[in-house]
């Protein structure tokens, strides 16, 4: 799904009017009854006292955004308790479907309609913080907000974070969040003046700073609601910002044939591991066999070869034996680098780095590969490390990362990728600085996050908000190494194997989390899950 910027709405909204054609007030209406059906179900499923025991406090600003407050409140009025509606006065400047919806809510009963103008006037609301039966609705700005809230609007803002009980429903963004940038000068984002939500119903497409980790807790949980915007329209526009969804999924995924063998489904190559860090091999293996994988192979120590082939056996070991080798008064580069390179035309791909550790050898060995083969690889963890610790190769302005092959996937956390490409002071500086290395250096980058940032070499990034919080522990990027080492060897192409193997990863940590909580969930737990979440795409 397209992410549209923020002047990209307005024109769909334009020429949805225009096109449909519908009144804009008609469309307010529309986009309303669409948030309004959601707090319905949401209050069926989830709410044991039911609208009817429910007090709800709609904060609506002067413009279109409170306009669907407006509605929003008058469609409640046939369900719910009480509805106090507060109008945020911080301009004499009202909308026109403002103006028409504020007098449609004139003569319910069961409305209260109160003007906030100034810091007195708040004083007066009667807001309770531990009564979970009433529930905050923030309909003060939307998208079209284009400078930090001041005044009234500003000191309201205050008021609602200060005196919300947890449940705070926001209209389409966040009031205070703005939909694409929040560090200019004139759109500066404040913690203080931005509407702490728990829910956000947003239209027709998810804002841009949905899917930066720094603004998160202000979103919640957001839902995206269709309200009929011009489809025909909104596919001719530009955009190379991208909502990761299942229906893209399901256009990538390749269902099996029943004439295939394991050579039809790949042979790949993992490098991982090291003494003492065994288990990020393994949970990288078991996750590429259980991804479809039809042949493995595993380069790792001596030391790692009963538990991988007690753990695993499945996969094919090669052996380092550096310690016989060393008694042979041979290097470790010579010997088992010659040998394995040799190899490097049975592969269809190479996955790297997991727990393999940064020595000297092992770097020279890095570079070996890189240099010989000419397939994507995945490179992950010690691997990135590497590569951020030889930027600069032997003073000719050259780095490690120009001999990484094209379209590779690359897989850093925020600090792996802070080390490799520099920092940024600002969440859209670096979503910037990841268009732009991916497109330079031909890549898939894969910034890893509660919402990963997939970029592809011809500049588009996809946003995944797929996975859970019990994914925050060591070895779930071993896991994600393996799946997309699978897929790529399966033959699905890199941006295939990046948006299908994220998909993948996060689905599988979902149910594992409903299984076993997020609290005790385990990486391995992801690998079991596996299974379930290829069914749920078929």
């Amino acid at each position: 799904m397209k992410i549209l910027l923020a002047n990209q709405m307005a024109l769909a909204d334009q020429e949805t009017i225009k096109n449909e054609p519908i009144s804009s007030l008609d469309l307010m209406e529309k986009a309303s009854q669409k948030a309004f059906y959601w707090i319905q179900n949401y209050f069926a499923q989830n709410i044991n006292s039911g609208l009817i025991n429910t007090e709800f406090h709609v904060f609506c600003g002067i413009g279109n955004n409170g306009g669907d407050g407006l509605v929003i409140a008058r469609l409640l009025s046939n369900f719910a308790f009480q509805i106090n509606v507060y109008i945020v006065a911080f301009s004499d400047k009202r909308s026109k479907d403002f103006e028409a919806n504020f007098e449609r809510i004139q003569e319910i009963s069961n409305i209260k309609i109160v003007e906030i103008k100034t810091e007195e006037d708040l004083k007066k609301l009667s807001i309770s913080q531990n009564n979970q039966n009433e529930w905050i609705i923030d309909a003060i700005f939307g998208y079209g907000l284009n400078r930090v809230p001041e005044k009234i609007a500003a000191k309201t803002i205050e008021f609602i974070n200060q005196n919300s009980n947890k449940n705070v429903l926001s209209i389409d963004i966040p009031s205070g969040l703005f939909a694409d940038e929040n560090q200019s000068k004139e759109q500066h984002f404040d913690k203080n003046l931005t509407i702490k939500a728990t829910h956000t119903l947003t239209f027709q497409s998810p804002k841009l700073s949905f899917f930066f980790d720094e603004y998160s807790e202000f979103v919640g949980n957001f839902e995206v609601l269709d309200i009929g915007l011009d489809k025909n329209f909104i596919e001719q526009l530009d955009s190379q910002n991208y909502w990761l969804t299942t229906q893209k999924i399901k256009q990538i995924y390749k269902p099996r044939t029943r004439t295939g063998h394991k050579g039809s489904f790949g042979h790949a190559l993992l490098i991982v591991g090291s003494f003492g860090k065994i288990g990020a091999a393994q949970l990288s293996t078991k996750a590429a066999l259980r991804s479809g994988i039809g042949l493995l192979s595993i380069r790792t120590p001596k030391c790692g070869i009963v538990p991988l082939q007690s753990a695993v056996p499945e996969a094919m070991i090669l052996v380092d034996d550096f310690e016989e080798q060393k008694k042979k008064n041979k290097t470790f580069l010579s010997t088992f680098s010659d040998e394995l390179i040799e190899k490097m035309k049975d592969y269809k791909t190479i996955g790297i780095g997991c727990g393999m550790g940064t020595e000297e050898k092992t770097q020279k060995l890095f570079l070996q590969i890189l240099k010989t083969i000419d397939y994507p690889i995945v490179i992950d963890a010690d691997a990135l490390n590497i590569l951020a610790k030889n930027r600069n190769y032997e003073n000719e302005n050259k780095d490690w990362l120009d001999f990484v092959p094209k379209n590779s996937i690359l897989t850093p956390h925020p600090k792996e990728f802070e080390r490799l490409f520099g920092k940024t002071q600002t969440p859209e500086e670096r979503h910037r600085l990841l268009r732009n290395l991916a497109k330079e250096y031909q890549l898939c980058i894969l910034l890893k996050g509660s919402f990963s940032a997939l970029a592809l070499p011809n500049g588009d990034i996809y946003h995944s908000s797929f996975g859970d919080i019990g994914m925050a522990t060591g070895g779930s990027g071993d896991v994600l190494t393996g799946i997309l080492t699978s897929l790529l060897a399966q033959g699905y192409s890199s941006e295939e194997s990046l948006l299908l193997g994220i998909f993948l990863h996060g689905k599988a940590g979902e149910l594992a989390a409903k299984n076993k909580s997020s609290e005790s969930m385990l990486p391995s737990d992801l690998i079991e899950e596996l299974g379930n979440v290829f069914k749920m795409i078929l």
